[in-house]
């Protein structure tokens, strides 16, 4: 009878033991994780920066109350033209770094890519949860940098804020490249689970830079049922990136809006075959000659 009672204790103590060092570790690890904001600091970019030999400098703008922070880099000549990076979710402007720095580019027009709000530098935590605050601020920062023109370059999440802008404020922009963009409803998870991450209990326990995320990716399916029949006014080139076997954002948002582009001054696509939704820093090279050939054909169109 006591080698049965002790057997049970036995696995009783590795429950209980399971049990508290599950969540334990787990919030141990989630917490390492937080530490990780997904940014440089300011020295770290000024030192890679000055490692490829190109000025770059980092500001700040006031745009719809928050405070956003943006990096430019030009070859020190004057240009007319600026090319922005919005980057995904989550993210910072540490994912376009290379783009800074990239003299084929840095030829053509000054190049700026800014922390998106309540990522990296500009106003870490705090959400802009809506896809038309999001293309305001962009708006904002173009109107506040007084460029001739601009072009737009947006990744993942970043493909529907520039979208969203181009509907909005066609004046101001040249051209959009939509890299891996998720821009068709039809496409996007409704990911019930959002909710629970929100809880606001639950949401102590993510890092800071997943909770914004969640924050902005729950309202996107809904904010881009509302833009599905303003595509038409874009009348900008657009050059469509997709890889074919991207899993987060499926090759078919790239067909959606090729069917949404119906008075696009032209519509021009990369497919890289095979490729996952990482593209931007798998495929560089390509990416930077196919922006250079949509500015091309606004030149020459």
């Amino acid at each position: 009878m006591r080698k049965k009672i002790n057997k049970v204790w036995r696995w009783v103590r590795r429950i209980l033991l399971i049990i508290i060092l599950i969540p334990l570790v787990t919030l141990i690890g989630i917490r390492i994780f937080d530490g990780m904001k997904m940014r440089k600091d300011d020295s770290e970019i000024r030192t890679f920066m000055q490692r490829h030999y190109v000025a770059g400098q980092m500001d700040t703008l006031t745009l719809r109350k928050h405070q956003i922070v943006f990096l430019t880099s030009t070859n020190g000549k004057e240009h007319k033209d600026a090319i922005i990076f919005v980057h995904g979710s989550p993210g910072s402007m540490d994912a376009f770094l290379e783009y800074m720095v990239d003299t084929t580019l840095l030829s053509r027009a000054d190049l700026i890519v800014y922390d998106r709000p309540g990522f990296g530098h500009s106003g870490f935590g705090r959400a802009e949860t809506s896809l038309s605050g999001q293309a305001n601020i962009l708006a904002d920062m173009m109107t506040s940098l007084h460029y001739k023109r601009y072009w737009l370059v947006g990744h993942s999440y970043g493909g529907p804020i520039i979208v969203q802008a181009a509907i909005r404020h066609p004046m101001l922009i040249a051209g959009l490249a939509i890299i891996a963009g998720s821009v068709s409803p039809e496409l996007e998870p409704k990911s019930p689970w959002r909710k629970w991450i929100d809880l606001p209990l639950i949401k102590e326990l993510f890092p800071v830079a997943l909770t914004v995320s969640n924050e902005e990716l729950m309202p996107l399916r809904h904010d881009l049922i509302m833009i599905e029949d303003d595509w038409d006014r874009i009348h900008a080139p657009v050059t469509l990136i997709q890889g074919t076997k991207d899993v987060l954002v499926p090759y078919q948002n790239l067909e959606y809006a090729i069917e949404k582009l119906t008075q696009a001054d032209t519509v021009r696509t990369l497919i890289f075959e095979g490729e996952s939704h990482f593209i931007p820093w798998s495929r560089k090279d390509e990416i930077v000659k196919e922006i250079v050939a949509l500015m091309d054909f606004h030149k020459h169109g």
